[in-house]
């Protein structure tokens, strides 16, 4: 980790000879090895090791308000001294040749973690060899596999099991003095199994992502849910127009949240390309809902000390009673909007900052998914989100899904070929409950959400 670290101040340093007003390195070091295997049999055994280091440099140019900043940015696999060196050159002749922006910040001056926070990170977070090989990784896809495939005899086939596991060590360090760098690791199950023949063919998956191979569920487990959850869409069919209450599962309430945050987007909100523009401080949500981004979460695999700038990330209640408190910026974002950086920087190794949460937890409620459909009486349970009709700046939504149908709060058949449709806000505001079945994504902890009066198109 050191040497990522070492490397990132080193290129700094060199830009700085090399005349930049300011700048800033990131080095990502990234291993993972996978597996994926067929009915039995080894389809592909693949290991990556990629390391790479990008420069953003700053220089001084003449605007139109005076002396302005303009920036550029460019990466490299070679960080040879020679290999620096070229990159300091092309990336100075970039920014050159950039046009000067009044509202540039330079990577000076953020509010950085400082020594004994980062001592205490490291100890909190501290990353061990992973317990997972890749034999372990073979063992855990062909056990999966195997657990969907003889679950029952309608399963008819297979699109294979995939396990993988890596470590990933980010390095930052900036023109002000800053230099740190943190690791993290990973790993991930999954299988999709087929079941039916011909044109009542069902397909679905299960999976699992945790930070480290021995914390995901058992390999069965993961590939009998699989096998229930394809068995389960046999049959499928139409289902007749109508208003009607519909309840997301957990793995689609996250596309649902994830609209909710590319709204909060600072820097969409300045290019007004966000129907939640002007609703900081406003209840957009019922008063039970609460959606925090915490970036240091035991579970959560966004974990992070301090962002794309070397801002210090903070716990952050973005809905907080169903109100929104703040949008999520960078430092750019937080200046034009004049408000507090709040450390939601992303950043790859070139290109402009953009922006993004940590570890994002919808606080589940007391239902279980069987309470919530017996509260909606009749309605939908939404298993499968297809396709991509949001309209970021209005809000209005419309997906094709399949699912269930619920009659008297039971399900009764799977249904498919259905659309969905509303409007962000208008759903935001109609949801009826939150369910007590919290799932973690990866990054993301969702439960089962009912929302009233979606507007559904079927072909019953």
């Amino acid at each position: 980790m050191s040497d990522l670290k070492d490397i990132s101040a080193q290129l700094v340093e060199l830009a700085g000879k090399a005349g930049a007003h300011s700048a800033d390195a990131l080095s990502i070091a990234d291993t993972s090895d996978s597996i994926r295997v067929r009915h039995g049999r080894i389809e592909s055994v693949e290991h990556e090791d990629s390391r790479g280091i990008g420069l953003r440099a700053f220089v001084e140019k003449q605007g139109t308000n005076g002396k302005e900043l303009a920036f550029a940015s460019a990466s490299t696999s070679d960080v040879s001294a020679s290999g620096l060196t070229r990159l300091v050159e092309q990336v100075m002749a970039m920014a050159q040749i950039s046009e000067a922006d009044p509202d540039a910040v330079p990577p000076l001056g953020a509010e950085h973690p400082d020594a004994i926070q980062l001592a205490d990170w490291q100890k909190r977070h501290a990353c061990t060899e992973p317990a997972w090989q890749i034999d372990a990784a073979k063992d855990a896809a062909l056990a999966c596999e195997a657990a969907a495939l003889e679950h029952s005899s309608l399963i008819s086939n297979s699109e294979g099991a995939e396990s993988g596991f890596g470590r990933v060590r980010v390095a930052y360090a900036s023109s002000d003095g800053f230099a740190a760098s943190y690791e993290k690791t990973s790993a991930a199950l999954s299988v999709s199994v087929i079941a039916g023949k011909d044109d009542g063919m069902q397909r679905d998956y299960d999976w699992d992502r945790q930070l480290t191979g021995i914390a995901l569920r058992q390999p069965e487990d993961i590939g009998r849910e699989a096998a229930e959850r394809t068995l389960r869409r046999l049959g499928a069919s139409g289902m007749s127009s109508g208003s009607m209450p519909v309840i997301f599962e957990p793995r689609v309430t996250t596309s649902i949240i994830g609209h909710l945050t590319s709204a909060a987007n600072g820097r969409a909100v300045l290019q007004q390309r966000s129907f939640l523009g002007e609703s900081v401080g406003q209840a957009i949500f019922p008063d039970f809902i609460t959606i925090t981004d915490d970036p240091d979460h035991p579970q959560g695999l966004g974990n992070r000390l301090f962002d794309g700038e070397g801002s210090r990330c903070k716990r952050l209640q973005l809905i907080e009673k169903g109100r929104l408190t703040a949008f999520l910026t960078d430092r750019y974002a937080a200046g034009r909007l004049k408000t507090i950086p709040g450390g939601h920087a992303r950043r790859g190794l070139t290109g402009d900052i953009g922006i993004g949460c940590s570890n994002l937890i919808l606080q589940p409620g007391k239902l279980t998914q069987e309470a919530l459909l017996r509260d909606i009486g009749n309605g939908l349970l939404i298993c499968e989100l297809i396709g991509f009709g949001v309209n970021g700046v209005t809000g209005d939504y419309s997906r094709g899904a399949s699912g269930f149908l619920v009659e008297d709060g039971k399900i009764t058949r799977p249904v498919q070929e259905i659309t969905i449709a509303g409007n962000l806000k208008d759903m935001f505001q109609h949801v009826r409950h939150v369910g007590s079945d919290l799932t973690w994504f990866g990054s993301m902890a969702v439960p089962s959400i009912a929302i009233d009066g979606l507007t559904v198109a079927g072909q019953g």
